[in-house]
C-alpha cells in the first residue's frame, strides 16, 4: 500500500486571529502587529501555551471530523513541536521556595496535555524541539509515522508562548530585534530584525491510499531535514544546507509558492533569498513570509507556514508581504510593476498586494538557532 499523508484539518491561533480563517482574512486585509505581541486568548494561566495548543488542535480536529470518523485510538498519534514549552511554569521558583503546588514543566508536558484533552488520541505522543524549526520537524516526523505505518492519523501541533522579558532581552542582546517602531520587514533593504509573537498551529494528518484520496487541503509530498553546524546563532553565508534541502524538495519541478523563513534579520534574509532565487529553476514562484504581519513565533513558525499554505492552496490567493517596501537590491535586480504592485526579480516574486494565482505546489521553510533546518512541499489533492 502506498501510504500518503494528507492534511484534512487545520487550526491556528495568532495575534491577528483565533482561527485559521480569521487570521488569513486579517493577512489579506494587510493587517500586521506593531510590537511584540500575544494572542487575544486569556493570559492569566501559568501554562498559557496549553490553551493556545488546545484551541488550535480543537479547530483542526473539528474541521477534519475526527470525532465522527472512527479510527482505532491507538492508531491516532500526537506530535508536538515547541522550542521552550510552558515557560511561565518552568521559570517559577520551586515549591520549597514559594510553597506553591508543583506542576510538571518538561517539554513533554505539552504533548501529554493535548493527549489528555482529546481522548481519541491514544497512540504515541512525541515532542520535537528544534528551535525555530520545531513545527516543521514535527510535521515531518508525523509524515514519517504515516508512511512507516506507525499511525493512521497524527495530530501535529506547534505552540510557543515566549513573549517574556527574559527572552526579549536575550534576543535584543543578539541584535535580532528591530528598533522601536520599525516592525519586521522580511527581504527589505531596511530590515532590522523580527518582532516576537506567540501562536499555535495544528494540522490533522491522516493516511490515505493512492487510489482514493479524500477531500483534503493538500498532501505532504516531499520533505528534507538538515543541520547547519556553522555557528550557534548564524548559518553558512553560502546557504549550503538550505540549498541542499531545497534541491531535494523542489526536485527541478514547478513551484507556485515558497513560504520563506524570512525573519527580517540582517544576516538571514539575503542568504535565504539567494538560495531561493537559485533553486526555482525556470519558474517564477511567489515568495511570502508571514513574519512581517504575524511576527516570529519561534517553534510554532514552521507549522504556521504550513497552515497558511493550506489556506492558500484552497483559496488560490497569496497575502501581501505587507511590510516589505524596499526590496533587497544586491541580490534582486528590482523592477516595479505599476499595475500589479509586484516586485519582479530574476526568477522570484515578492507580492506587495494580495495576489490571486493558482497554488498547486508550495514549499515551506524553517530554520533555527543551532542549525536545524527543514523544507516541506505540499501538493493540492
Amino acid at each position: 500500500m502506498n501510504r500518503i499523508p494528507v492534511i484534512t484539518g487545520i487550526g491556528l491561533v495568532t495575534p491577528l486571529g483565533s482561527s485559521a480563517d480569521e487570521t488569513f482574512q486579517a493577512l489579506l486585509a494587510g493587517r500586521h502587529i506593531r510590537d511584540h505581541a500575544r494572542t487575544m486568548l486569556d493570559g492569566t494561566s501559568p501554562a498559557r501555551i496549553h490553551r493556545l495548543a488546545a484551541t488550535a488542535a480543537a479547530e483542526a480536529i473539528g474541521e477534519a471530523r475526527w470525532r465522527e470518523r472512527n479510527v482505532e485510538p491507538h492508531r491516532s498519534a500526537t506530535v508536538v513541536g515547541t522550542s521552550k514549552g510552558a515557560i511561565e511554569t518552568w521559570m517559577t521558583a520551586p515549591p520549597h521556595i514559594l510553597g506553591s503546588t508543583y506542576v510538571s514543566a518538561g517539554l513533554a508536558n505539552l504533548a501529554m496535555g493535548i493527549r489528555e484533552a482529546f481522548p481519541l488520541l491514544d497512540g504515541p505522543a512525541i515532542t520535537m524541539s528544534a528551535a525555530c524549526a520545531s513545527g516543521l520537524h514535527a510535521l515531518i516526523r508525523a509524515s514519517m509515522m504515516i508512511r512507516g505505518s506507525e499511525a493512521d492519523r497524527v495530530l501535529v501541533v506547534a505552540a510557543e508562548a515566549s513573549v517574556h522579558p527574559l527572552f526579549l532581552a536575550s534576543f535584543k542582546r543578539l541584535g535580532v530585534l528591530p528598533r522601536e517602531g520599525r516592525g519586521c520587514r522580511p527581504f527589505d533593504e531596511d530590515r532590522d530584525g523580527f518582532l516576537m509573537s506567540e501562536a499555535a498551529a495544528a494540522v490533522c494528518l491522516e493516511m490515505v491510499e493512492s487510489d482514493r484520496l479524500p477531500q483534503a487541503y493538500a498532501r505532504v509530498e516531499r520533505y528534507a531535514l538538515g543541520g547547519d553546524a556553522t555557528h550557534m546563532t548564524g548559518g553558512d553565508p553560502a546557504g549550503a544546507t538550505l540549498r541542499n534541502l531545497l534541491a531535494r524538495v523542489v526536485d527541478d519541478r514547478p513551484v507556485d509558492l515558497i513560504h520563506a523563513h524570512g525573519t527580517g534579520t540582517t544576516f538571514n534574509d539575503p542568504i535565504e533569498l539567494a538560495a531561493l532565487n537559485d533553486s526555482c529553476g525556470e519558474w517564477s514562484p511567489s515568495i511570502y513570509s508571514h513574519k512581517g504581519a504575524l511576527g516570529h513565533s519561534l517553534g510554532a513558525a514552521g507549522l504556521i507556514s504550513v497552515v497558511l499554505n493550506c489556506v492558500m492552496h484552497a483559496e488560490n490567493v497569496v497575502p501581501p508581504n505587507v511590510q516589505t517596501q524596499n526590496p533587497l537590491r544586491p541580490i534582486m535586480h528590482v523592477m516595479l510593476s505599476s499595475t500589479s504592485g509586484d516586485i519582479a526579480a530574476k526568477q522570484v516574486r515578492i507580492n506587495r498586494e494580495a495576489t490571486a494565482q493558482p497554488i498547486r505546489r508550495s514549499v515551506a521553510i524553517a530554520a533555527g538557532f543551532g542549525g536545524p533546518t527543514a523544507v516541506v512541499s505540499l501538493v493540492s489533492t
